[in-house]
């Protein structure tokens, strides 16, 4: 899972003093040639895997950091530290891997087992405050790590300098794919951790050092990060061979421009059809089309306001017209023959994994489920809703239930080029033919995450908008959306019932057993309604034509793909 205006989720242009290797898209720096990425949203610059929030910060630690096991350009688990895939107990409670050899960090330090220990240790700590202690709550030994005495996590056991052991305290059934692909940070760069004190890693959150192929040289937090080559990393031949990276924040207006111009080599996972339907038509440029992991939603405050109230969540889900914002957003005005044969968003039934191996198909809508809840726009039922709840229209016009006025808060970030689209049409269906008092707080993202998630500001909003990738095949994202006291959260939904179907789910190696639970799963979310899918996405990678190989897939974004892709 990932997260920014994508929560793995308006900037400046690019400043001199940060672009040491320059600006100019696949220009010749000191080390040979650079590839320039325009990135439409700040850095929060937490380079951590433990800490990082966003997606932007991924694409850093991406460059940076390496997992025992990553996702090929078929959405297939490969090794990439561990020498083959990990071997399984018979009663699948221990996975062990085998780690390469000769692996070095880009300090010089070795890799080897102690790393891996470190690195889920880390996450077990008493102490640590990041989000992914669902990575290592399920080992042995968590609970007398984190809440007793022990002085190890018994649930990672160093075999020898390169095997290492995890045994799992309950089953689970992404099990392989959670510890397989959790970036793997350097025991050397933290030597004096203790149990209890994990403030070192936060303190050095912007100080990456990794085996990947390549160094962060440079980073300000508005307006690019650079790159070079890694000189500790051993590439195949014909591989990694471009020598520097710039990723440049651009204006979300003037981003496609920089494109054209060639400031700017490529616009990764866009999906506005108005740019991708010019880009397609300029003879410079070309793009990759796949499907994606992402999803752009609503995230009702289940705990405080009046979306703490179910019907209200559901009548305003069933006011939204999702499907005429996605083809009014969505549809190509302009564009080649060949992009006007794909579609760059589609309406979902629900906020889960639309590529999820098992039941991607129930989530996009091409699976009909007769016990899911589906949200068709139908302005009359949600009045009746409101109505039937005690939501009564007043005599100005506006809802209110026991003397307090129906009151909706938007809280989103600034910039974005689907509010434009988006908001009009809520104030009409949500304020004027609903007659809810809604109002909107556009800020800068960290603002708006920090409001989102804030235990202190959990009563200044109802409804915020952002993006989700899921970053794998699994359909466990949703524990982490919808269970009780999970950090990703941020719906602050609770409920017993779903939180037992959850562990039913996750907790088992029987992906018959798990799939069945997830669909009940999914059925119940439907009508809690504490996320509202606005609309899934087909990602476009748009490129100027002088970068070769680029090939990029759902779980195969353009760092990955960096290995092969060339400039001419």
């Amino acid at each position: 899972m990932k997260t920014s205006h994508y929560l793995k989720k308006a900037g400046a242009v690019c400043m001199a003093a940060v672009m040491m290797t320059g600006c100019a898209g696949g220009s010749s720096g000191a080390n040979g040639k650079t590839l320039t990425v325009g990135l439409n949203t700040g850095f929060n610059g937490i380079f951590s895997p433990l800490y990082y929030q966003t997606v932007y910060d991924d694409y850093v630690i991406e460059m940076v950091y390496q997992s025992m096991l990553s996702y090929d350009r078929d959405n297939q688990l490969q090794p990439q530290l561990a020498t083959e895939q990990p071997t399984i107990s018979e009663d699948g409670s221990t996975l062990t891997f085998k780690l390469k050899k000769g692996v070095k960090f880009s300090d010089g330090s070795k890799l080897d087992a102690d790393d891996v220990v470190l690195t889920f240790t880390a996450m077990a700590d008493p102490s640590y405050t990041g989000r992914f202690s669902t990575y290592v709550d399920y080992l042995e030994g968590y609970k007398e790590y984190h809440d007793g005495d022990a002085k190890t996590l018994s649930g990672v056991e160093k075999i020898d300098d390169y095997t290492v052991a995890f045994h799992l305290a309950t089953p689970r059934i992404d099990a392989i794919s959670q510890v397989g692909t959790f970036p793997i940070i350097s025991n050397s760069q933290f030597k004096k951790y203790k149990k209890g004190d994990t403030k070192m890693f936060e303190d050095k959150a912007s100080e990456p050092i990794g085996t990947g192929p390549y160094v962060l040289k440079n980073f300000q937090k508005d307006s690019a990060a650079t790159f070079v080559k890694n000189d500790k990393f051993k590439a195949k031949d014909g591989e990694y061979q471009i020598d520097n990276v710039v990723m440049k924040i651009c204006d979300t207006s003037t981003e496609l421009q920089e494109l054209q111009k060639g400031t700017v080599d490529l616009l990764p996972q866009a999906d506005n059809a108005d740019k991708v339907g010019t880009a397609s038509l300029d003879k410079n440029l070309t793009y990759n089309n796949y499907a994606s992991s992402s999803m752009q939603y609503f995230i009702y405050n289940c705990e405080a306001g009046a979306t703490a109230d179910p019907a209200v969540r559901q009548a305003l889900t069933y006011a939204i017209d999702r499907q005429s914002f996605v083809d009014s957003y969505y549809s190509f005005s302009k564009g080649s023959k060949d992009v006007k044969k794909t579609q760059p968003g589609f309406v979902p039934v629900l906020m889960a994994n639309p590529i999820s191996s098992q039941l991607g198909d129930i989530i996009t809508g091409k699976e009909k489920d007769d016990n899911m809840t589906y949200y068709d726009y139908d302005i009359e039922k949600a009045k009746q809703i409101l109505d039937d709840a005690g939501w009564t229209v007043g005599s100005d016009g506006k809802r209110e239930k026991d003397g307090q006025k129906l009151t909706v808060r938007m809280v989103s970030t600034k910039g974005k080029d689907q509010l434009d689209t988006m908001l009009p049409m809520l104030e009409k269906a949500w304020g004027e033919e609903l007659g809810i008092d809604f109002k909107t707080n556009l800020s800068e993202f960290n603002t708006m995450i920090a409001t989102v998630q804030g235990d202190d500001t959990v009563n200044d909003w109802e409804v915020s908008y952002m993006g989700w990738q899921f970053g794998s095949g699994d359909d466990t994202g949703i524990n982490l959306l919808c269970q009780t006291g999970q950090t990703d959260n941020t719906a602050r939904l609770s409920d017993p019932d779903l939180d037992a179907l959850l562990d039913t789910a996750l907790h088992t190696t029987d992906q018959t057993v798990s799939t069945a639970a997830y669909k009940e799963v999914y059925e119940k979310v439907s009508a809690l309604c504490p996320y509202v899918a606005i609309n899934g996405l087909s990602y476009y990678d748009l490129y100027n034509k002088k970068i070769k190989n680029l090939d990029t897939a759902s779980l195969y974004d353009f760092v990955k793909a960096l290995d092969k892709a060339t400039i001419e």
